[in-house]
């Protein structure tokens, strides 16, 4: 009887052992299932030229479920570099869409020269497809390549829904790509939500909207004021100057100047608010499939003054966009969840006259417009009476290659005795031609101006001045400040509950690598022309 019951007593602890480790490994598989399941929505947030320091030096003023979040809880990269000369925000987010440089991407500003028609145009210009609510023609056949965006179209199939959101036609193509369902922005003339026919897919609400609560119906509600009057200017640590109250009026020539608008916290909250719309109405992430929002919003300067003109407008666009942040994650929280959500927000690592020269400091001013007039008379005397350069634009003088073929000269000749004839101008330290940057061996200072380069929009010389000298498009406007690499680097912050341990690195990480690190997040291939692999990160 004794070895009965111990018998008994032995199977008994063994079963109870044996279910045990069952329930252990299905809860082990369970969390395995919650981890590596698609996402159900995918939410990225370019953020025109946001800083980190910046973020850090208004952390007393920001909200704990906004962009503190984000940071506290993500992954987050603090210093993202683009190896770029003359930045601007489009050429920042085709590399962050394709983890690819110009060069490759094809995209080397919002405006471009076409050298056919000789003059300036959109990048994404293209007159095959006419504009819904805008008079402006648009297509993304001028990226080279795929984006993220793409890349999640190929993996399900095109059965994910895409959609971007943007203050401007070129930020909206590029964060949607060839395949998006749609690309939307807000029109410069109009203020309504624009897109393009090249996307087939603009969602009736949107239209609706547009009709039924646009914008702005009434001029004298067309104003900014501040969230906080009072206090210090926490962004200028070296200004020991306290927050004014201002009143902004959106209004020139008794029309609503929608341009000036996309330059203050009014436009991030009217994307919010339309993004709102398409995760109710268009119920993204709600029907099966992984879908995507891409939004880009804005942290520059009001009307792209210097720091020092408007530091209280731009404390204030920060303040209210960690609002904003903090508003379109409770509604996906409260719709997807969180949880079931992936959210990466970047910087464009580019600032509009970031900080104003000294009187002392400025040591001349280079005119292009007198630039281009003595270049072609020198090309004149040397090759005889034609026009001979089209245009000087973003530190590039483009010829008129028309009249270079009509006299049957080699490009490559005339580009060598033009580049000698600039580099005699005052103020100049280098012009390096087309051919340099295409076919000669690449040194560190080639390879940026390579990066920056793209030989379908890119002009014939490139001309850098020495420091202290500024630019000036003709006699009449107003000097530019040169750009100066790096000095404000942006984050990238990738949020993903339950996936990525939540980590702040502090080493500079190169632009190139968010696109493959977002892309192996997600669990699909980085896009087509990226050769970057993904930053490392743990599960």
């Amino acid at each position: 009887m004794k070895k009965n019951s111990y018998n008994a007593t032995l199977l008994l602890a063994s079963a109870l052992v044996l279910i045990s480790s069952f329930n252990a490994l299905s809860c082990f598989g369970q969390e395995k299932r919650v981890v590596k399941q698609n996402p159900k929505l995918i939410i990225g947030i370019a953020v025109d030229q946001l800083r980190s320091d910046y973020i850090q030096a208004l952390q007393n003023k920001l909200g704990e479920k906004g962009l503190k979040k984000l940071m506290n809880e993500g992954l987050v990269y603090e210093n993202v570099t683009f190896d770029l000369d003359n930045i601007d925000a489009t050429a920042a987010l085709a590399v962050l869409a394709t983890g690819t440089y110009p060069f490759y991407n094809g995209v080397t500003s919002a405006s471009v020269y076409n050298q056919d028609m000789l003059r300036q145009q959109s990048v994404f210009f293209d007159k095959q497809y006419i504009g819904n609510s805008t008079a402006g023609n648009y297509s993304p056949k001028a990226l080279i390549g795929t984006n993220i965006a793409d890349e999640l179209k190929a993996a399900s199939n095109n059965l994910s829904k895409v959609y971007s959101i943007a203050p401007n036609a070129e930020e909206a193509i590029l964060a949607a790509g060839h395949t998006a369902d749609c690309a939307i922005w807000l029109d410069d003339k109009t203020g309504k939500w624009a897109s393009t026919t090249y996307y087939r897919d603009f969602p009736q609400y949107v239209v609706r909207q547009n009709y039924d609560t646009p914008l702005f119906v009434d001029e004298k509600k067309a104003t900014w004021t501040p969230v906080y009057s009072g206090g210090h200017i926490d962004i200028m640590p070296y200004c020991k100057a306290d927050l004014l109250p201002f009143t902004h009026t959106f209004v020139k020539d008794r029309r609503i100047a929608y341009p000036w608008i996309k330059t203050s916290p009014i436009i991030n909250k009217a994307i919010v608010e339309l993004s709102k719309q398409f995760i109710k109405q268009g119920r993204l992430g709600q029907s099966g499939t992984t879908d995507m929002l891409q939004l880009t919003l804005y942290a520059g300067t009001y009307q792209h003054l210097s720091v020092e003109e408007s530091p209280s407008e731009l404390q204030d666009i920060y303040v209210r966009l960690d609002q904003n942040i903090e508003e379109l994650l409770s509604a996906v929280d409260g719709s997807v969840g969180l949880h079931n959500t992936i959210i990466y927000l970047t910087g464009t690592g580019n600032t509009d006259n970031c900080v104003s020269d000294l009187t002392e400091t400025v040591a001349g001013e280079f005119v292009g417009s007198r630039c281009t007039a003595l270049l072609n008379s020198y090309l004149i005397s040397l090759y005889g009476q034609g026009s001979w350069v089209g245009s000087f634009d973003n530190n590039q003088i483009y010829l008129n290659h028309k009249t270079i073929e009509q006299k049957n000269l080699r490009l490559a000749d005339v580009r060598h005795s033009a580049a000698e004839f600039v580099m005699m101008f005052s103020g100049v330290s280098e012009v390096v031609s087309a051919n340099q940057i295409l076919h000669e061996d690449s040194n560190a200072r080639l390879t940026r101006l390579r990066n920056s380069y793209n030989k379908n929009f890119g002009g014939d010389l490139l001309v850098e001045l020495q420091p202290g000298w500024q630019f000036k498009a003709d006699d009449a406007s107003k000097p530019q400040p040169q750009t100066r690499h790096d000095v404000a680097p942006g984050p990238a912050i990738i949020f993903a509950p339950g996936l990525i341990t939540p980590k702040h690195v502090t080493t500079p990480i190169d632009a190139t690598e968010v696109s493959p690190t977002v892309a192996k997040t997600i669990r699909i291939r980085a896009p087509s022309g990226c050769k970057r692999i993904p930053l490392g990160f743990k599960n």
